[in-house]
């Protein structure tokens, strides 16, 4: 008896080993598979969550871009004709939609916001829902060297802009929720603050969330000062500019109108697409989309210049200065490029591009050595292109194909 009852119990004890392995077994595997709406904290793996790729563009004269369309990341070379396309497929089954990026070439860390939008039949492609996803959307950490996908962090719906501080330490991400703002909506009788959109900050080392706070409806582009003190952001669905004090987690704000008849919240009149500072910081040069204008926020005087905005009769998406005083601005409907004294408040001159060469421009970028690139969406089922651009003339001087509806690029020396 005393036989059979050790042997029973060794065989129990062997079975209950296996059985606890076999569950590790499933948990660990359960976990590595992801979903795009699974609530996750900063996490990291023993080793890339995709695969990468090998790129042998060096990163000094790399261009790096979001293809929004394709679930990639393109780099182009340039000062050469090659392009090497990069997948950031972490779930074969649903769409992550890569949304702007920032680089860090000290740390060899690339910040790429994905949006997971729904999917739609729209002709204009998967895309076209920016603004409206119901689940959470991803902050991905990315090796410049491969493009592989190092770690990740879940953000609130739709991120936005994705922006590196000057010192490479945080990372800021906004979120253009159009979707929060159109359901408060159709509810009725809300206060406008409960359509509010968060800016959220991470550390850029480990992903882990620093500070967070609801700043207006659906903002969208971010930028932020030399000192790292204080964050400009372009308020889409509420008419404003949100001025965020970064030196706090409380993140104090203050936001100041557009105009003097804004739409009301979730309806914009002048629809602010981005922000961009002046070489001096003295203003914020903000593009509108609805508006079709350029308006420029004075620091000092605290306060939008009415005699200063620039009429564009056209969709204002991502200028870029440059020079001290000098804007290029993408265009859509009509599609084109122009050239803008702020100082003037006059258009120095302007262009359109062959649909072939450049449709839907959607950013400009100038790097380092003074080369500026224009991002084309293109058609958003067709790849989109990169044109470097004469920034006296608006010529395009050199051309790349890239992924579907590229809508972001950074350079390898940033």
């Amino acid at each position: 008896m005393t036989s059979r009852a050790s042997t029973l119990s060794l065989y129990l004890g062997r079975a209950s080993v296996a059985l606890v392995l076999v569950f590790a077994l499933v948990v660990a595997a359960l976990a590595s598979a992801g979903c795009s709406g699974c609530k996750k904290t900063a996490q990291a793996s023993a080793g890339p969550l995709t695969a990468g790729a090998r790129i042998d563009i060096p990163a000094e004269r790399a261009a790096y871009v979001t293809d929004n369309g394709s679930d990639a990341v393109s780099v182009i070379d340039r000062d050469g004709d090659a392009v090497v396309n990069v997948p950031l497929d972490l779930d074969p089954d649903v769409h992550e939609a890569p949304h702007h990026l920032a680089l860090d070439s000290s740390t060899k860390n690339v910040f790429v916001a994905l949006a997971f939008p729904p999917e739609t039949a729209s002709k204009k492609g998967a895309h076209a829902n920016h603004g409206s996803a119901a689940s959470v959307g991803r902050l991905v950490r990315l090796d410049l060297g491969t493009l592989a996908v190092q770690q990740l962090t879940d953000v609130d719906e739709n991120p936005g802009d994705v922006v590196l501080t000057h010192d490479r330490k945080k990372v800021l991400v906004t979120h253009f929720d159009m979707k929060r703002a159109m359901d408060v909506a159709a509810q009725g009788g809300a206060s406008p603050a409960t359509m509010f959109a968060r800016l959220t900050v991470f550390d850029a080392s480990t992903m882990k969330l620093l500070a967070a706070r609801a700043v207006c409806v659906a903002p969208h582009g971010v930028v932020t000062s030399r000192d790292d003190k204080t964050a400009f952001v372009a308020c889409y669905g509420s008419d404003e500019l949100a001025i965020i004090d970064l030196t706090n987690e409380a993140l104090s704000i203050s936001r100041h109108p557009l105009g003097l008849t804004p739409g009301v919240p979730g309806v914009p009149r002048y629809g602010p697409y981005s922000a961009l500072l002046s070489p001096d910081e003295s203003r914020v040069i903000v593009a509108n989309l609805e508006g079709q204008d350029l308006r420029i926020f004075d620091r000092r005087e605290k306060r939008f210049l009415a005699d200063k905005t620039v009429p564009l009769a056209a969709k204002a998406f991502m200028p870029a200065f440059v020079d001290a005083r000098t804007v290029m601005v993408p265009l859509q409907s009509p599609d084109g490029l122009a050239l803008v004294d702020v100082e003037s408040s006059k258009v120095v001159t302007r262009t359109s591009f062959p649909k072939s060469d450049c449709t839907l421009p959607h950013a400009v970028r100038v790097a380092r050595d003074g080369r500026a690139y224009l991002v084309c969406e293109g058609d958003h089922r067709a790849p989109g292109t990169i044109l470097e651009i004469d920034p006296k003339t608006l010529a395009a001087k050199r051309r790349w194909s890239v992924g579907v509806y590229p809508d972001g690029i950074s350079f390898g020396d940033e």
